[in-house]
């Protein structure tokens, strides 16, 4: 737990982190675990909500119920000890960000969409 971070503290915190824990009681999307793979994080996180959308168990991450510390501490512990299925799992979820759109084109695919009705 490291409190409100600047954009470039964040960035440096992920880039020389091997994997991303956000295991909340409920995403709704889960725009963190797709941040956290832009760095080649393996994401672990809620079955409750969006992070399912995002996620694929056993390829780029892991999902694991509200509440259970022992799922949450299994795949922990299993990414620390095979370091070649954390390789893995990263390279996984590096792709995994590039699947997704950017920023830049959601908005523009919004802006489309609403411009494209006559009033």
């Amino acid at each position: 737990m490291v409190g409100t971070l600047e954009s470039e503290e964040l960035a440096a915190l992920l880039a020389r982190s091997h994997l991303l824990a956000v295991p909340s009681s409920y995403e709704g999307f889960g725009i963190v675990y797709l941040e956290g793979m832009s760095f080649g994080l393996p994401a672990i996180a809620s079955t409750a909500g969006g992070a399912k959308e995002i996620i694929n168990p056993g390829r780029d991450g892991f999902l694991v119920a509200p509440g259970d510390i022992g799922a949450l501490a299994g795949h922990l512990e299993r990414l620390m000890l095979d370091r070649g299925l954390l390789l893995e799992m990263s390279l996984a979820a590096l792709a995994n960000f590039h699947r997704h759109p950017t920023w830049e084109e959601s908005l523009s695919s919004i802006y489309h969409f609403l411009h494209s009705f006559k009033v």
